[in-house]
Order: C-alpha cells, then structure tokens, then sequence
C-alpha cells in the first residue's frame, strides 16, 4: 500500500474511533497528573496530514519524501484555553503525542516521529480562540538518523538548510494603529512583541501587508486591528474617509480582496466602544458583504483582555435592504415602541440583536498575553 492510502486509512480510522481510544491516553504519556478533568472536556478530535508545501524540503544532505505535516485537531467544550486544569502545552508533549504512536500510528506500520515532518497539535476553545504545540523537523529525528535513515528520507546532494526551505507561515496579523508622538514610539520599541506592524494611516499598513504578504497564510485564521476609537464617530477606528466610508472598510476591503479574509477568518477590533454602537459592527460586515466583525464594549485592556462586554455582528445587503427599504426597522419600531424612531443608537442595537444580526459574545475571540 502506498503511503498516500495508508495515511488516509490512518486519518480515516482515527477520525471514527477517538472517542474508544482517549481512555488510553493517560497511561500511555509519562505525565505525572490526574487527566480526567482535562480529558473531560475534549468535544472532538480531528487528525488531518497536510503536505509539505515547498518544492523540497532537507535537512543534513536528506531530503524528506513522505506525506508531509501531521496535525491534530482538539476542540474544547471551554469558553477560553486557560480554564484547562492542566497546561495544554505538557500535555500535548507528553501525553498525546505519545498517545497517537502508541495507540495508532504503529498499528499502520508508521512511526511518528520520523515518518512525518512537524507534528502540530491545534487547540480550540468554544469562542474560537487557537493555540498550538508543535514539534518542528530535525527535532523529531533520532540520534541515529545519519547511520539508519527512516523511509521517508532520501540522501541527496541538494544542501540547503531547513531554515531557508521551510518557513512557517503566520495565520495570525495584528495591525496596530497608535496615536502619534510617544504612544507611537513605544509602541515601535515594544510593540512588535505582540503585534505584526505598528502604523499611523491605514495606507501605510496595507503597503506594509503587501509588501510582507508572503509571511501569512491565505486567508488568515485571524485579523486583530488595534486601534483608538471615538463613543462620538460613527467609525469604529476613527472619522470617515473619502466621505464615504470609514478607515475600517477600506482596511477591510482591500485585505479581503487581497485574499487575506477568507470565510472562517475571525475578525476583531480591539478600539474602545466599538460595539457600543452595534451598527459600526454592522457597516463593518457589511462592506465584506456580511463577514462576522467582533468588538469591544467599553474601554478595551490589552493586558487582561478584558472590556464590558464583547459583540459581533453578521450584516449582509440584503439585510440592510430589508431594514431600510424593506421597512422592516420601520415595523419593528411601530410594534415595539408604537412610533417610527431614528437616529437612536440603543434602538438600532435592539434591533440587531433581537433579528440575531448581532450577538453578545462570552469572551474576547484574542488576546495578545
């Protein structure tokens, strides 16, 4: 059997039968800890090998030929990673990785720490928040890799180091947009630990997007903005441009357009008051044509990411159509308050939520620390 049908008959096996298998795992790991808890709350698991997507891949005068990356998949019935009793980081190490060699891997003739290249175990937790393990290339091989190579590696005369080969692609882009003067300036000193790129316009931060593009993936998994924001504009980050829209949907725009938004791309403005009014969420949806946008309530913290509260909001055209032109905002009004009434932020946002355009969310979907 080739190795492409066998690893599908892994991933197919493993996909059916996690549920029968994950009572093995504590006594398979060498973790010293009751796993229970953490155990108990696992929803599903999804085992998945991506190819390798460059055009080689070598370490050390070997060129690797096999499947390609393994993932694994976790999802948690949690509303954030860190409500774990155990940390997720050790037990990915030293209890589900072992785990899937133990249980799995070697009933197909694999091994899984040579016969792939990463190994990559994913966690989620019920907001949507990700966080990772992995175990890179080279690490993974035994010390006598050089006197006995595994199957999957074949000497060549290509010399080319792992690092040049093989670099890891971003799925997450924080853009930051400071104030001018020494916000700005420590934010360029410091910021860059926790942010993609500090900007003052959004036109410098869509030419650095384009010109550092190849770093992150297509579409990204998510886009956090940081940004000031105004209880008084009727913009998320700051006051409209070209009278039209607003600095948030030309950013939005062009990265959706660009290729960076995808379907499944979590979108979050961290700016203050940005889901006060739930329409800034709203018109933000609506110029990639109803693209859930997340926001915060109230005063944003970087450090505990925490605000008042935290909302996002799915807007379509056809909605818009329907609540304008449609008069259904208009019959909602004349039904619940007996008279039509604009230009009333709270009424909008009663709207929003109870049609199920907009909702109120457990947690921020990302934080920085």
């Amino acid at each position: 059997m080739g190795h492409i049908n066998a690893t599908d008959a892994v991933i197919d096996y493993f996909n059916k039968n996690w549920k029968n298998l994950i009572g093995n795992a504590p006594v398979d790991g060498d973790l010293v800890a009751d796993l229970s808890g953490f155990i108990g709350h696992i929803r599903d698991m999804r085992l998945s090998v991506h190819p390798v997507t460059m055009k080689r891949l070598v370490v050390g005068g070997y060129e690797y030929v096999g499947p390609g990356d393994i993932h694994l998949d976790v999802y948690f019935d949690v509303d954030h990673i860190l409500e774990l009793p155990i940390d997720h980081y050790l037990v990915a190490d030293k209890v589900l990785i072992p785990w899937l060699q133990k249980s799995v891997f070697r009933y197909f003739g694999y091994n899984l720490f040579t016969d792939f290249a990463d190994i990559v175990v994913g966690f989620y937790d019920m907001v949507g928040s990700y966080d990772e393990f992995s175990v890179e290339l080279g690490k993974t091989n035994t010390k006598t890799f050089y006197d006995n190579p595994p199957k999957y590696w074949k000497k060549t005369d290509y010399k080319r180091s792992i690092k040049e080969q093989r670099k890891k692609k971003k799925d997450v882009l924080v853009l930051n947009f400071p104030k001018k003067g020494f916000e700005m300036n420590v934010m360029k000193t410091l910021g860059n630990v926790f942010v993609s790129g500090v900007f003052g316009s959004i036109r410098q931060s869509l030419d650095w997007v384009t010109e550092n593009g190849d770093d992150f993936t297509k579409p990204l998994k998510t886009l956090v903005i940081g940004a000031h924001g105004n209880k008084c504009s009727r913009a998320i980050m700051s006051t409209a441009e070209n009278g039209t829209q607003t600095n948030e949907q030309i950013l939005l725009t062009q990265l959706q357009s660009d290729g960076f938004i995808g379907p499944t791309t979590i979108v979050f403005f961290t700016a203050c008051y940005g889901a006060d009014d739930l329409s800034k969420l709203a018109n933000s949806s609506l110029s990639l044509g109803g693209h859930r946008i997340h926001g915060a309530e109230g005063v944003y913290n970087y450090v505990t990411g925490n605000a008042e509260a935290f909302y996002s909001c799915s807007f379509t055209p056809q909605d818009r159509e329907k609540m304008w032109n449609g008069n259904a905002y208009k019959n909602w009004c004349l039904i619940k308050y007996g008279k039509y009434i604009i230009n009333d932020n709270q009424k909008y946002n009663e709207y929003f939520l109870e049609r199920g355009y907009c909702r109120k969310e457990s947690a921020a979907p990302y934080k920085f620390l």
